[in-house]
């Protein structure tokens, strides 16, 4: 029973890294002439990467059709800190510098008063608006608070134009009805991407794939984030219960909590973090997107995403494996342990 347990898992993860190459969001592509529905992908070397030399690799976001780094930078940790200022401004000139071109943040982020990560990022992006795909959040379910957020929000990052305007953290108790009424926030989205103020329009959760599934069987959205690391699968599975959709619907796909906040590495290290982000990267997603603390993680991160190669389904299972026995306090934001998120 276990031996046919694992074999299911390995076929499910075979079929998800052929819809990576068959999206055309891979580095490379895979051949898959000959296979069925049931059978993973033929045995191939991939042919080498058309990414010029000591370049972040880019992938397509979904049916956005913009292309992006497939490792991003997000506005929290350091980017969030009242203190932080100097070493934030830093890491997004840093980041941009070495060809990340997708910036995500939220009007909310911000350890000591919301709207910091906001406003360091539109310190940098005055003079280099042009250089970044630009992405931010609302929590506000109403029109009226989402349409407030959006307009705090453009005066933060000093900018008249969002790329990517998202729900926030859709959760497992989310009425989403409240989202479609005609108070509601789509109708403030829908509005804003109309008047040329937003591109597109996505959402993000990390708690449950259910409502999340729920959204986009309803609603056409462009883009979703949600969380993708090793210890998915052990419960509220995303990668199960949410991604062959969202992959379906050729939506631009975003990872997030790759290394659980840096949890991966205690308890004597659980994996690398080569390995996680190689784990979540093997999936097809168009980015991940993880926060800085300090300029040598923003650079290893980006030597990995160079380096990046496609895991096989045999490398993912045996990551997972590793994740098995934390994987509690590798999934905190899934509410099944007490560590602050």
């Amino acid at each position: 029973m276990k031996e046919n347990k694992e074999e299911n898992r390995r076929r499910f993860l075979q079929r998800l890294i052929a819809g990576t190459s068959l999206l055309g969001i891979a580095p490379y592509m895979m051949s898959l002439g000959g296979c069925s529905k049931d059978d993973g992908p033929l045995e191939e070397d991939p042919p080498e990467d058309n990414v010029p030399s000591g370049e972040i690799p880019r992938r397509t976001l979904g049916k956005t059709g913009e292309s992006i780094s497939i490792y991003s930078l997000g506005g929290r940790a350091t980017l969030e800190e009242a203190w932080g200022h100097d070493k934030a401004i830093y890491i997004i000139n840093r980041a941009i510098d070495r060809g990340i071109n997708y910036i995500d943040t939220s009007a909310y982020y911000g350890t000591n008063a919301r709207g910091i990560s906001e406003r360091y990022i539109g310190e940098v992006m005055k003079t280099r608006r042009d250089e970044v795909f630009l992405a931010t959040k609302t929590l506000s379910r109403s029109y009226d608070g989402a349409m407030s957020d959006l307009e705090q929000s453009l005066k933060n990052l000093q900018t008249d134009k969002i790329d990517l305007w998202q729900m926030h953290s859709i959760r497992a108790n989310e009425n989403l009805d409240t989202i479609f009424a005609d108070n509601g926030c789509l109708k403030a989205f829908e509005e804003a991407r109309d008047q040329g103020i937003v591109r597109f329009l996505g959402i993000t959760g990390h708690e449950s794939p259910v409502p999340m599934k729920a959204l986009i069987d309803r609603y056409p959205f462009d883009t979703i984030l949600m969380a993708l690391n090793a210890a998915d699968k052990y419960y509220r599975s995303f990668i199960e219960g949410l991604l062959p959709t969202a992959v379906e619907k050729n939506m631009g796909i975003i990872g997030m909590k790759i290394p659980a906040k840096g949890r991966i590495f205690d308890n004597n290290g659980i994996i690398t973090m080569k390995e996680a982000m190689s784990y979540t990267l093997s999936l097809p997603v168009s980015t991940t997107i993880i926060g800085i603390r300090e300029v040598a993680e923003l650079e290893k991160n980006i030597q990995i995403a160079k380096e990046f190669v496609q895991l096989s389904a045999d490398e993912m299972l045996a990551i997972e494996k590793k994740a098995e026995p934390y994987y509690k306090e590798l999934m905190f934001f899934k509410g099944l342990s007490n560590w602050p998120g």
